[in-house]
């Protein structure tokens, strides 16, 4: 069984018509298949390669991280330097009282430590959810 059978079967698909092309390379904003033919990307990694694939400057900060360590815990309980800068940068971007960075992997997380920091902000210790709230309002005639 080829890649492309063994994609279509074992990773879930987003869409009915999956593109379904095998890269093999992507550099600057190219990508190459397996046949050699190119595509332009001009989706590029939804934002994980905004700056080009294989960017030399990223490819260079990597290998740097990389000689130093990989990953370790990034929620908050290890001072690293990467993490710190990156913190004060935005943070010096931002409005005076958005003083801290909460860094996640997803949307998932991002959604997990806004309810800690409600929790935390208010020292309350219960969240309500609502299901169907979108759809309740549109009934609701707002004044």
């Amino acid at each position: 069984m080829n890649q492309r059978e063994l994609f279509l079967r074992h990773v879930a698909q987003t869409s009915t018509a999956p593109l379904a092309l095998e890269i093999v390379k992507a550099e600057a904003c190219t990508l190459q298949d397996a046949d050699g033919k190119e595509y332009i990307d001009l989706i590029g990694g939804i934002s994980v390669a905004n700056v080009g694939h294989r960017h030399p400057e990223v490819l260079r900060a990597i290998h740097t991280q990389l000689d130093a360590y990989m990953h370790v815990m990034v929620y908050g309980e290890f001072v690293q330097s990467p993490q710190v800068q990156y913190a004060q940068y935005l943070a010096q971007h931002l409005p005076a009282s958005l003083n801290a960075v909460y860094f996640t992997n997803s949307g998932a997380e991002a959604v997990e430590g806004a309810m800690k920091l409600a929790k935390r902000a208010t020292s309350r210790t219960k969240i309500i959810a609502c299901k169907n709230f979108i759809m309740a309002l549109h009934k609701v005639r707002l004044v």
